[in-house]
């Protein structure tokens, strides 16, 4: 024990950090849970509870949400940690940042085992460790960051595949769970397998006839996309590029996008969730070493290299056929290869024969911009993030729920403005309404028990005394019982009381 410690100690002090980052507050930062977030635990609670989605659907391969069906990989994920946790943010949010830990530990693995290299093994994973990029979705549940974990997990295990069949049924079984996982994947794991193939062909087809047990699993893992075909092309009706008046001019230029310094650097995706104000996707100290990192993979003639040049280069393609574009969301095909190209770029410098402290110097000046960037970073993550973007996480819907909830039973209808969007989802999750008797009332999600939502106004339909919830600018009976303020200081709803 005390020898692997000692061999290992550099890895596990980045694990440690690694997680640290991912599950310190997760459960309270962001500011609350976003509409999907919500979505996906209910659903997982009903599963856990009935087997059924919210819907009723038993065991289903795909789970309807607001009028698009996602794979239900995500939604089993969450079971296991719902269980434990309970149906709140850290059972929803366990998954992703665990998950997102192990993928840093993951890309340890993948890199040693290309470049044979421990010094940038280490520098790859510590970078994926402290990324904004990484983190930023490893924190809050998102199906893409199963994606991106399963991905190289997939990877992983091929690699140490050669000549044994179980660890390349594994890799396939990861794959399959990967493309299940996601819309994206859909269009990412087939890139990846085709990139795979044409540098590991002579490995793969050594299989020979075997080859007939990872194929099986891979069209058992279709089966889902298959049998729900049409369904699975509605997300991609409303964002792809087909719909778009040039969709080969706009594929251009969002694959371009992607590449694009100010994303990269200084600006990061528009999306409040996406990434935090005032930085990029990536710290600033990394592009000098991205710049070294990319001449140090161009000049190498091993297939390693070349590989990982082209997953570089085809990581772009699947958030490029949808807009708005760049995209950090579906941009975690990225993930962890700008990290690994950045330890490449820092091995080159440490490992530079430079005379005198020029060296010294380099390294020093370095440090000095990665320790202000990083600083940076998590001050305004936590100090301003919460706040600036608290609109963007749906702030306030868990107060006012729970405030409802304590008073219900004395009213004989709640209405609850739908100004804010899928009021009835946040009512299930934080009323943790019972899913047995919510699923035969599904089919109508403008009410269900004595809970009604409206939209513009409403009108009073029982007799009796009612609440009704509204945004801060909307008309509400005059008896005011409760306000919602939202973490940044603005009156979210109004809670009164209105009696016929």
């Amino acid at each position: 024990m005390k020898s692997f410690l000692t061999k290992n100690v550099f890895l596990i002090i980045i694990m440690v950090i690694a997680a640290a980052l991912r599950f310190y507050q997760f459960g309270q930062d962001h500011p609350s849970l976003f509409v999907d977030e919500v979505s996906n635990g209910y659903n997982a609670y009903s599963i856990l509870k009935t087997g059924r989605d919210e819907y009723g659907n038993f065991l289903p391969l795909v789970i309807r949400s607001f009028g698009d069906y996602n794979p239900a990989l995500s939604a089993y994920l969450l079971i296991p940690s719902i269980a434990v946790f309970g149906l709140n943010e850290s059972g929803v949010r366990f998954p992703s940042a665990l998950l997102g830990t192990l993928t840093v530990l993951l890309t340890y693995f993948l890199v040693l085992k290309l470049l044979r290299n421990n010094k940038i093994a280490l520098f790859s994973s510590f970078f994926l460790a402290i990324s904004p990029w990484h983190l930023q979705f490893s924190r809050y549940d998102h199906e893409a960051n199963f994606m991106v974990f399963f991905g190289v997990l997939g990877i992983v295990l091929f690699l140490h595949s050669s000549k044994n069949l179980r660890l390349l049924i594994a890799s396939t079984l990861s794959f399959g769970l990967a493309l299940n996982s996601y819309q994206g994947a859909k269009i990412w794991i087939p890139v990846l397998l085709t990139v795979i193939f044409l540098f590991y062909h002579k490995e793969v087809l050594a299989f020979r006839h075997k080859l007939v047990y990872p194929f099986i699993i891979l069209l058992i893992f279709c089966f889902p996309i298959i049998l729900n075909f049409k369904s699975s092309l509605i997300r991609g009706q409303s964002v792809g590029i087909l719909g778009t008046q040039k969709p080969l001019e706009t594929f251009i230029t969002g694959y371009l996008s992607h590449y694009n310094p100010n994303f990269l650097f200084t600006s990061g995706d528009n999306i409040g969730r996406h990434s935090v104000p005032g930085m990029g996707e990536l710290y600033i100290f990394e592009a000098p070493l991205i710049v070294l990192g990319l001449l140090f993979l161009v000049r190498q003639k091993t297939r390693a290299p070349k590989f990982l040049l082209a997953w570089l280069l085809v990581a772009a393609i699947p958030p490029a056929t949808a807009v708005p574009t760049p995209h950090a969301l579906r941009g975690l095909t990225f993930i962890p290869i700008w990290s690994i190209v950045a330890a490449c770029g820092a091995s080159v410098i440490f490992s530079a024969k430079i005379k005198g402290g020029a060296k010294k110097g380099l390294v020093f000046i370095l440090a000095a911009v990665a320790f202000y960037n990083i600083v940076t970073y998590f001050h305004l993550y936590y100090k301003h993030y919460p706040k600036e973007k608290a609109p963007d996480w749906s702030d306030g819907y868990k107060e006012m729920v729970q405030a409802v909830d304590k008073i219900k039973d004395g009213y004989s209808s709640i209405a609850i403005s739908s100004y804010y969007g899928h009021p009835y989802i946040f009512t299930l999750f934080y009323g943790k309404y019972d899913p047995v008797k919510y699923q035969p009332q599904s089919a109508d999600q403008t009410k269900f028990d004595k809970f009604e939502f409206f939209g513009p106004s409403w009108k009073k339909t029982k007799p009796g005394k009612a609440l009704v919830v509204t945004p801060e600018w909307q008309a509400h009976p005059d008896k005011v019982l409760k306000q919602i303020y939202s973490i940044n200081g603005d009156l979210r709803f109004n809670i009164s009381e209105t009696e016929q």
